[in-house]
């Protein structure tokens, strides 16, 4: 048999996934708990404290527990027609400012390091140690002061020093067309990719770094690109999952089309 506190949690998460409380909603008092499953104030205090540990509400001291609300923000994961690079920056400015009514900003750093044993094997560096540099661009996303979004992409170093065109992937300014364009016109253009999607939970510098709350889970999503069969790019973007969702479609896709998903919320449902 299952402690009180959970059945009680239980309880009250079919009662938010079916909708009885709406995100921001109030739920019933401690006292109102406590008359209903005429239980102690300790042991509904136990399950307030499991459900706020799982992601599910919030508690303000004075103001009771509401139901949380998610708004996150949907991004193409795959690549649409008229945005060759689904992460471009504009285009991500222009979603943020309509769903959240909020001006993002984003800082770029530009590293040159020798790369760790993963991503040397995925980008298929050389074993000497001066092919195993690579050249990484990391760009850190806020939003009203806090950091968003995560995105390090990592080329071989020798396509940064092998054009003047490659010289722009050191330099800590946003590419306005796009690295997948970059790419193309230093004779690299993208044939193939593969991507793969997870979650973890966050470490505590992630936690603090995110500004990440209890029970929330980071997203991570790895893409390695080739240029025929040469892997020329491997990024990975971490999200905290209360704030990003990933949209995957398949075949033309209109604007209509694509809003209907990227308006979903799936903590709605």
């Amino acid at each position: 048999m299952e402690p009180r506190h959970l059945e009680i949690a239980q309880d009250l998460m079919e009662d938010i996934d079916q909708g009885r409380y709406a995100p921001g909603a109030p739920l019933p008092t401690e006292d109102r708990l406590m008359e209903l499953y005429g239980t102690s104030r300790n042991t509904v205090r136990r399950a307030m404290q499991e459900l706020t540990n799982r992601g599910r509400i919030d508690i303000k001291q004075g103001s009771g527990s509401t139901v949380r609300r998610y708004r996150p923000t949907t991004h193409l994961a795959s690549s649409a027609e008229g945005e060759a690079d689904d992460e471009r920056y504009a285009a991500y400015v222009r979603r943020m400012r309509t769903e959240q009514g909020i001006e993002p900003n984003q800082r770029l750093r530009v590293i040159v390091e020798s790369a760790g044993p993963t991503v040397a094997d995925l980008l298929e560096l050389g074993p000497a140690e001066e092919d195993r540099y690579v050249v990484i661009r990391r760009c850190d996303r806020y939003l009203a002061g806090r950091l968003w979004q995560r995105q390090l992409s990592y080329y071989p170093r020798r396509l940064a020093q092998g054009s003047d065109q490659g010289s722009e992937l050191m330099t800590p300014e946003d590419i306005q067309r796009g690295t997948r364009t970059l790419l193309a016109e230093m004779g690299y253009p993208q044939t193939r990719s593969w991507d793969v999607v997870g979650a973890k939970m966050p470490s505590l510098k992630d936690s603090t770094l995110f500004g990440i709350g209890p029970g929330i889970p980071l997203i991570v999503h790895d893409r390695l690109a080739y240029s025929g069969d040469e892997p020329v790019r491997f990024t990975k973007t971490l999200m905290p999952a209360d704030r990003h969702q990933l949209m995957y479609f398949e075949g033309e896709m209109t604007p209509e089309q694509l809003r209907a998903g990227t308006d979903l919320n799936i903590y709605d449902h």
